[in-house]
């Protein structure tokens, strides 16, 4: 099964800005045949853009990009057993990432992955595992990984789906949201120097 994932959820990604999901059958593998770029591919033919010049290509850090008709493009892929969303930004970046909602953490892991000053604003119900696909996200953005301890990263929540992460380096809009059983995180920030 394949989802336009923005059409399902509660939060308004800004233009440019949308997601596929691939799998999502609850107790199943996602289709083995599920391909990243054919996905992309996809989502780039939804934005009116040429998929047929498509290119996915990765920095240094590894951190994927595309390219359509020689223009970057933003990229995000997750997955998980179940589930496979990919993501694209035109207008900006993107980090993304995916877990089940029902995936058990160590009890400790909050403690390792809260900035200090985290505890005090977020809410005690915010489960580990959304907190982590939060955070996720936001390395994705960045390009690091797991190279930059998640407790280096503070969450203010905006609003029930909407958080602000601050990285150190950068701040990003992050939205989080249950789709399909499944914890679903979206790091963004516009471009630089947009033409309006």
């Amino acid at each position: 099964m394949e989802w336009l994932v923005h059409t399902h959820v509660p939060v308004a990604f800004p233009p440019g800005c949308i997601l596929m999901a691939v799998g999502g059958e609850p107790g199943k593998d996602r289709p083995a045949g599920a391909d990243p770029v054919q996905v992309l591919s996809r989502l780039i033919d939804r934005q009116g853009l040429d998929s047929g010049s498509f290119k996915l290509r990765k920095m240094d850090t590894g951190k994927p990009f595309g390219l359509v008709n020689g223009e970057n493009i933003g990229i995000g892929i997750s997955h998980c057993s179940s589930l496979l969303v990919c993501g694209i930004h035109t207008s900006g970046e993107i980090g993304l990432d995916v877990e089940p909602a029902g995936r058990t953490l160590h009890p400790r892991l909050r403690e390792r992955i809260c900035h200090p000053e985290e505890e005090e604003m977020l809410p005690d119900d915010l489960c580990c595992i959304r907190m982590w696909t939060i955070k996720e996200a936001a390395l994705k953005f960045l390009g690091t990984g797991l190279r930059l301890a998640m407790s280096k990263i503070r969450l203010d929540m905006l609003d029930e789906n909407r958080f602000r992460a601050e990285t150190g380096v950068d701040t990003l809009e992050i939205f989080s949201f249950l789709f399909r059983e499944h914890w679903i995180a979206v790091a963004l920030k516009e471009k630089e120097n947009q033409e309006v």
